[in-house]
Protein backbone atom coordinates (compact mmCIF):
# COMPACT_ATOMS: atom_id res chain seq x y z
CA UNK A 1 0.00 0.00 0.00
CA UNK A 2 1.43 3.42 -0.75
CA UNK A 3 1.83 6.21 1.44
CA UNK A 4 -1.21 8.11 0.22
CA UNK A 5 -3.37 5.38 0.10
CA UNK A 6 -2.71 4.76 3.60
CA UNK A 7 -4.02 7.89 4.09
CA UNK A 8 -6.61 7.85 1.77
CA UNK A 9 -8.42 5.14 4.21
CA UNK A 10 -9.13 7.68 6.74
CA UNK A 11 -11.34 10.18 4.30
CA UNK A 12 -14.73 8.96 5.60
CA UNK A 13 -13.95 9.67 9.39
CA UNK A 14 -12.49 13.19 7.98
CA UNK A 15 -14.89 14.40 5.58
CA UNK A 16 -16.37 17.25 6.43
CA UNK A 17 -14.94 17.23 9.77
CA UNK A 18 -13.20 20.76 11.50
CA UNK A 19 -9.96 20.09 13.25
CA UNK A 20 -8.06 22.49 14.87
CA UNK A 21 -4.26 21.72 15.02
CA UNK A 22 -1.61 24.29 16.89
CA UNK A 23 1.77 24.93 15.83
CA UNK A 24 0.39 24.77 12.08
CA UNK A 25 3.05 26.85 10.49
CA UNK A 26 6.03 24.60 10.48
CA UNK A 27 6.66 20.83 10.94
CA UNK A 28 4.52 18.03 11.85
CA UNK A 29 1.70 20.43 12.19
CA UNK A 30 1.57 22.11 9.14
CA UNK A 31 2.25 18.20 7.08
CA UNK A 32 -1.21 17.42 9.40
CA UNK A 33 -2.49 20.25 8.46
CA UNK A 34 -2.49 19.92 5.10
CA UNK A 35 -3.47 16.14 4.98
CA UNK A 36 -6.71 16.78 6.70
CA UNK A 37 -7.71 19.21 4.22
CA UNK A 38 -6.66 16.99 1.60
CA UNK A 39 -9.02 13.97 3.48
CA UNK A 40 -12.10 17.01 3.04
CA UNK A 41 -11.47 18.53 6.74
CA UNK A 42 -11.84 22.16 7.53
CA UNK A 43 -9.05 23.69 9.39
CA UNK A 44 -7.90 26.33 11.74
CA UNK A 45 -4.59 27.09 11.60
CA UNK A 46 -3.20 28.42 14.96
CA UNK A 47 0.37 29.10 15.44
CA UNK A 48 2.88 32.14 17.08
CA UNK A 49 4.60 32.78 13.82
CA UNK A 50 2.89 34.62 11.55
CA UNK A 51 4.05 32.37 8.82
CA UNK A 52 0.77 30.35 9.10
CA UNK A 53 -1.36 32.84 6.92
CA UNK A 54 1.01 31.29 4.39
CA UNK A 55 0.21 27.96 5.04
CA UNK A 56 -3.30 28.41 5.33
CA UNK A 57 -2.66 30.75 1.76
CA UNK A 58 -1.51 27.18 0.59
CA UNK A 59 -4.10 25.02 1.83
CA UNK A 60 -6.84 26.93 0.00
CA UNK A 61 -5.41 27.73 -3.15
CA UNK A 62 -4.73 23.79 -3.38
CA UNK A 63 -8.84 23.40 -2.46
CA UNK A 64 -10.91 25.26 -1.91
CA UNK A 65 -11.21 29.60 -0.07
CA UNK A 66 -13.22 27.95 2.42
CA UNK A 67 -10.94 25.39 3.31
CA UNK A 68 -9.09 26.71 6.26
CA UNK A 69 -8.29 29.54 8.33
CA UNK A 70 -5.40 31.04 10.46
CA UNK A 71 -4.98 32.94 14.02
CA UNK A 72 -1.66 33.97 15.21
CA UNK A 73 -1.64 33.07 19.61
CA UNK A 74 1.26 32.63 21.71
CA UNK A 75 0.41 29.97 23.87
CA UNK A 76 2.23 31.18 26.67
CA UNK A 77 -1.20 33.30 27.46
CA UNK A 78 -3.63 30.86 28.51
CA UNK A 79 -6.60 33.10 27.21
CA UNK A 80 -5.39 32.70 23.68
CA UNK A 81 -6.84 29.14 23.68
CA UNK A 82 -10.43 29.96 23.96
CA UNK A 83 -9.57 32.69 21.71
CA UNK A 84 -8.49 30.10 18.78
CA UNK A 85 -11.08 27.77 19.87
CA UNK A 86 -13.78 30.54 19.41
CA UNK A 87 -12.57 31.62 16.30
CA UNK A 88 -12.81 27.78 14.65
CA UNK A 89 -16.90 27.96 15.88
CA UNK A 90 -17.34 31.17 14.61
CA UNK A 91 -15.89 30.66 11.08
CA UNK A 92 -17.20 26.92 10.51
CA UNK A 93 -20.28 26.11 12.87
CA UNK A 94 -18.65 23.79 15.01
CA UNK A 95 -14.96 21.58 16.16
CA UNK A 96 -14.32 18.15 15.71
CA UNK A 97 -10.78 17.39 16.45
CA UNK A 98 -8.72 19.17 18.63
CA UNK A 99 -4.72 18.49 17.47
CA UNK A 100 -2.45 19.74 20.05
CA UNK A 101 0.93 19.56 18.32
CA UNK A 102 2.52 23.15 19.34
CA UNK A 103 6.11 22.35 21.52
CA UNK A 104 9.55 23.98 22.02
CA UNK A 105 12.63 22.31 23.22
CA UNK A 106 14.57 24.15 25.91
CA UNK A 107 18.16 25.14 24.03
CA UNK A 108 20.28 24.04 26.94
CA UNK A 109 20.04 22.02 30.52
CA UNK A 110 17.96 23.28 32.53
CA UNK A 111 20.83 23.47 35.27
CA UNK A 112 22.75 25.92 32.90
CA UNK A 113 20.00 28.67 32.71
CA UNK A 114 20.36 31.93 34.95
CA UNK A 115 16.59 31.61 35.80
CA UNK A 116 13.17 30.40 35.10
CA UNK A 117 12.13 32.09 31.66
CA UNK A 118 13.02 28.90 29.68
CA UNK A 119 11.23 26.41 32.23
CA UNK A 120 8.10 28.60 32.48
CA UNK A 121 8.18 28.87 28.35
CA UNK A 122 8.51 25.01 27.84
CA UNK A 123 5.99 24.21 30.89
CA UNK A 124 3.61 26.83 29.58
CA UNK A 125 3.15 25.48 25.75
CA UNK A 126 4.32 22.00 26.16
CA UNK A 127 2.01 21.23 29.06
CA UNK A 128 -0.50 23.95 30.31
CA UNK A 129 -1.41 24.56 26.75
CA UNK A 130 -2.50 21.00 25.62
CA UNK A 131 -4.63 20.45 29.25
CA UNK A 132 -6.19 23.63 28.63
CA UNK A 133 -6.81 23.23 25.65
CA UNK A 134 -8.27 19.88 26.12
CA UNK A 135 -10.55 21.15 29.39
CA UNK A 136 -12.56 23.95 27.02
CA UNK A 137 -12.80 20.85 24.11
CA UNK A 138 -14.42 18.29 26.43
CA UNK A 139 -16.53 20.90 28.01
CA UNK A 140 -17.33 21.79 24.72
CA UNK A 141 -18.27 18.09 23.54
CA UNK A 142 -20.00 17.51 26.58
CA UNK A 143 -22.07 20.45 26.34
CA UNK A 144 -22.85 19.72 22.58
CA UNK A 145 -23.49 16.29 22.86
CA UNK A 146 -21.02 15.57 20.23
CA UNK A 147 -18.28 13.20 19.58
CA UNK A 148 -14.43 14.34 19.37
CA UNK A 149 -11.20 13.98 18.99
CA UNK A 150 -8.20 15.15 21.03
CA UNK A 151 -4.87 14.67 20.31
CA UNK A 152 -1.59 15.40 21.88
CA UNK A 153 2.02 15.52 19.94
CA UNK A 154 4.31 13.79 22.61
CA UNK A 155 7.65 12.19 21.95
CA UNK A 156 9.94 9.50 22.43
CA UNK A 157 11.84 11.68 25.33
CA UNK A 158 8.57 11.63 27.41
CA UNK A 159 9.64 7.73 27.48
CA UNK A 160 13.42 8.40 27.52
CA UNK A 161 15.27 10.07 30.51
CA UNK A 162 17.29 12.55 28.51
CA UNK A 163 20.37 14.26 30.32
CA UNK A 164 20.17 18.04 29.24
CA UNK A 165 16.65 17.48 28.33
CA UNK A 166 15.23 17.35 31.52
CA UNK A 167 12.69 20.24 31.24
CA UNK A 168 11.30 19.43 27.72
CA UNK A 169 11.38 15.14 28.39
CA UNK A 170 9.45 15.63 31.67
CA UNK A 171 6.67 17.75 29.61
CA UNK A 172 6.61 15.35 27.35
CA UNK A 173 6.12 12.31 29.71
CA UNK A 174 3.65 14.23 31.80
CA UNK A 175 1.63 15.08 28.82
CA UNK A 176 1.97 10.98 28.33
CA UNK A 177 0.54 10.73 31.87
CA UNK A 178 -2.48 13.49 31.24
CA UNK A 179 -3.50 11.27 27.82
CA UNK A 180 -3.91 8.11 29.96
CA UNK A 181 -6.26 9.54 32.77
CA UNK A 182 -8.28 10.73 29.84
CA UNK A 183 -9.32 7.28 28.84
CA UNK A 184 -12.60 7.40 30.77
CA UNK A 185 -13.82 10.00 28.50
CA UNK A 186 -14.49 7.58 25.58
CA UNK A 187 -16.77 7.07 24.23
CA UNK A 188 -17.85 10.45 23.72
CA UNK A 189 -14.66 12.21 23.21
CA UNK A 190 -11.32 10.13 22.85
CA UNK A 191 -7.74 11.58 24.07
CA UNK A 192 -4.86 10.37 22.38
CA UNK A 193 -1.43 10.85 22.41
CA UNK A 194 1.66 10.32 19.83
CA UNK A 195 5.25 9.87 21.08
CA UNK A 196 7.61 10.33 17.94
CA UNK A 197 11.28 9.20 17.58
CA UNK A 198 12.55 12.36 16.27
CA UNK A 199 11.42 13.72 13.12
CA UNK A 200 13.33 15.73 10.85
CA UNK A 201 11.41 19.24 11.70
CA UNK A 202 12.86 22.64 12.18
CA UNK A 203 11.88 21.90 16.12
CA UNK A 204 14.83 19.38 15.83
CA UNK A 205 16.82 20.22 13.28
CA UNK A 206 17.56 23.40 15.01
CA UNK A 207 18.43 22.04 18.35
CA UNK A 208 21.41 21.21 19.17
CA UNK A 209 20.68 19.12 22.64
CA UNK A 210 19.10 16.95 19.90
CA UNK A 211 21.33 16.38 17.14
CA UNK A 212 23.94 15.81 19.92
CA UNK A 213 21.84 12.79 21.10
CA UNK A 214 23.70 9.53 20.38
CA UNK A 215 21.42 7.51 19.08
CA UNK A 216 20.15 10.49 16.75
CA UNK A 217 23.67 10.11 15.66
CA UNK A 218 23.66 6.41 15.53
CA UNK A 219 20.55 6.20 13.08
CA UNK A 220 19.52 9.98 12.37
CA UNK A 221 16.12 11.48 12.02
CA UNK A 222 12.69 10.28 11.17
CA UNK A 223 10.44 11.53 7.83
CA UNK A 224 7.50 13.71 9.01
CA UNK A 225 5.10 11.91 6.88
CA UNK A 226 5.31 8.59 9.04
CA UNK A 227 4.62 10.42 12.25
CA UNK A 228 1.18 12.42 10.10
CA UNK A 229 0.03 8.73 9.17
CA UNK A 230 0.03 7.84 12.91
CA UNK A 231 -1.10 10.53 13.94
CA UNK A 232 -4.26 9.92 11.50
CA UNK A 233 -4.72 6.87 12.97
CA UNK A 234 -4.52 8.12 16.58
CA UNK A 235 -7.57 10.18 15.69
CA UNK A 236 -9.64 7.76 13.29
CA UNK A 237 -8.92 4.60 15.39
CA UNK A 238 -11.95 4.58 17.79
CA UNK A 239 -10.55 1.43 19.30
CA UNK A 240 -8.23 3.89 20.62
CA UNK A 241 -8.70 6.37 23.89
CA UNK A 242 -6.51 7.23 26.13
CA UNK A 243 -3.51 5.67 24.14
CA UNK A 244 -0.45 6.86 23.44
CA UNK A 245 1.55 5.23 19.98
CA UNK A 246 5.11 5.32 19.65
CA UNK A 247 6.44 6.00 16.13
CA UNK A 248 9.74 5.24 15.17
CA UNK A 249 11.81 4.22 11.85
CA UNK A 250 11.13 1.26 10.36
CA UNK A 251 8.93 -0.21 12.50
CA UNK A 252 4.71 0.19 13.23
CA UNK A 253 3.77 2.34 15.67
CA UNK A 254 3.14 0.64 18.99
CA UNK A 255 0.90 1.26 21.78
CA UNK A 256 2.74 2.27 25.00
CA UNK A 257 1.52 0.04 27.80
CA UNK A 258 3.61 1.97 30.39
CA UNK A 259 0.93 3.53 32.96
CA UNK A 260 -0.93 0.08 32.71
CA UNK A 261 1.31 -1.82 34.25
CA UNK A 262 2.93 0.87 36.57
CA UNK A 263 -1.04 1.14 37.86
CA UNK A 264 -1.45 -2.89 38.21
CA UNK A 265 1.67 -2.22 40.54
CA UNK A 266 0.93 0.57 42.23
CA UNK A 267 -2.53 -0.73 43.03
CA UNK A 268 -0.97 -4.68 44.38
CA UNK A 269 1.22 -2.49 46.47
CA UNK A 270 -1.15 -0.28 48.20
CA UNK A 271 -3.80 -3.34 48.88
CA UNK A 272 -0.87 -5.66 50.81
CA UNK A 273 2.79 -5.13 49.83
CA UNK A 274 5.57 -3.80 51.41
CA UNK A 275 7.89 -0.61 50.57
CA UNK A 276 11.22 -3.03 50.22
CA UNK A 277 9.38 -5.42 47.69
CA UNK A 278 7.82 -2.35 45.57
CA UNK A 279 11.24 -0.55 45.29
CA UNK A 280 12.54 -3.78 44.04
CA UNK A 281 9.82 -4.71 41.53
CA UNK A 282 9.57 -0.81 40.59
CA UNK A 283 13.06 -0.83 39.78
CA UNK A 284 12.95 -3.95 37.54
CA UNK A 285 10.05 -2.37 36.05
CA UNK A 286 11.53 0.48 35.08
CA UNK A 287 14.48 -0.92 33.59
CA UNK A 288 12.47 -3.21 31.49
CA UNK A 289 10.06 -0.57 30.24
CA UNK A 290 13.20 1.34 29.42
CA UNK A 291 14.96 -1.71 27.43
CA UNK A 292 11.99 -2.64 25.68
CA UNK A 293 11.57 1.33 24.17
CA UNK A 294 15.52 1.24 23.17
CA UNK A 295 14.86 -1.88 21.50
CA UNK A 296 11.79 -1.11 20.03
CA UNK A 297 14.23 2.25 18.57
CA UNK A 298 16.62 0.01 17.41
CA UNK A 299 15.28 -2.58 15.23
CA UNK A 300 16.14 -3.12 12.00
CA UNK A 301 13.85 -1.73 9.04
CA UNK A 302 11.18 -4.34 7.60
CA UNK A 303 9.41 -5.17 5.01
CA UNK A 304 6.35 -5.13 5.66
CA UNK A 305 3.76 -2.27 5.22
CA UNK A 306 3.53 0.29 8.02
CA UNK A 307 0.54 2.60 9.39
Amino acid sequence: MSTQESIEKYRAQIQDKVAIVTGAASGLGKQLSKQLANLGAKVLLVDMSENVENVSNEINAKYDQHTSTWIVCNLINPPSIQIYFDRAISTFGHVDIVVNNAGIANSRSLFSQPDSQELDEILAINLRAPMEATRIAVRYFKAMGRPGVILNTASIGGLMPISLMESYGTTKAALIFFTTTCKGLAPLVRVNAVAPYFADTPLVENNRLVNSFPLVKQIGLMKPDKVVRVMLKAICDETLAGDTLMVAMGTHAQRVDFYQGLTLQVTSFIAGGTVNKYAVAASSFFMNTLNSIIGYLRRPLPHSKEY
